[in-house]
């Protein structure tokens, strides 16, 4: 469709959204609607679409929007028609809610892999002015992708020569390597400490392997050094 299609007013606000939107979401295509955010989460459902708009004499230009969850007590989905000033400020809270769940531990996750990713993270978040807003360059993407593979490649050899099960390891580099160009830098790093976390637990001899070994490159072009070195 195209952009003359829709008032100039429309056009600001929107773009202002589409600039704007909360680091803890990812624009996706819209297919029905005007724009469409949701989660970075994998597992989660949380979305916002604002779906369409319409002019009335008394209140002028109205959104039609969807979202959910309502707050983060009501993890129900909502509509509501709200002009530009309300549905920007909704958007925001609704980002907030997003980055208190991001935030907020899970009652059943393991101690032992929460402490350990901490330990990495604290050690190897970034401090770049951009990293939690922009995505690595392709040159760091491809090599942490390249990195993520051969990870998957020792976990499964490894598998097969100790009769161990390496699912979650596995699956938590799989899932990485598909969310790469969407995400942050410090949320990469976030995801390989959780991915290093998971190693260590199995045990020093996959570590070795994953971290001090194979992770050697993406930790120099990171501007870092080895930890425990």
């Amino acid at each position: 469709m195209s952009k003359r299609k829709f008032p100039l007013i429309i056009l600001n606000q929107l773009n202002h959204l589409k600039e704007n939107y909360p680091s803890e979401s990812k624009r996706v295509k819209a297919v029905n609607s005007l724009l469409r955010f949701e989660d970075k989460n994998e597992d989660s459902d949380f979305y916002f679409e604002i779906n369409s708009y319409a002019y009335y004499v008394t209140s002028g230009f109205q959104y039609s929007v969807t979202y959910k969850p309502t707050n983060e007590n009501n993890l129900d989905q909502n509509n509501a028609r709200l002009n530009f000033e309300k549905l920007d400020s909704t958007f925001k809270n609704w980002g907030n809610v997003l980055r208190l769940f991001n935030e907020t531990e899970y009652f059943d996750d393991d101690p032992t892999v929460t402490h350990y990713t901490k330990e990495f993270y604290d050690e190897y978040q970034l401090i770049e002015e951009d990293a939690n807003i922009n995505p690595f360059d392709l040159r760091r993407q491809i090599l942490i992708d390249n990195y993520l593979a051969n990870s998957v490649k020792y976990l499964q050899n490894y598998e097969e020569i100790n009769h161990i099960d390496l699912t979650e390891e596995k699956n938590e580099a799989i899932e990485l390597r598909k969310s790469l160009t969407t995400l942050t830098k410090n949320e990469v790093i976030l995801r390989l400490s959780k991915f290093w976390a998971l190693s260590r637990k199995k045990g020093l001899p996959i570590l070795k392997e994953i971290f001090f070994e194979l992770a050697k490159e993406i930790i120099n072009e990171i501007g870092k050094k080895m930890i425990g070195l």
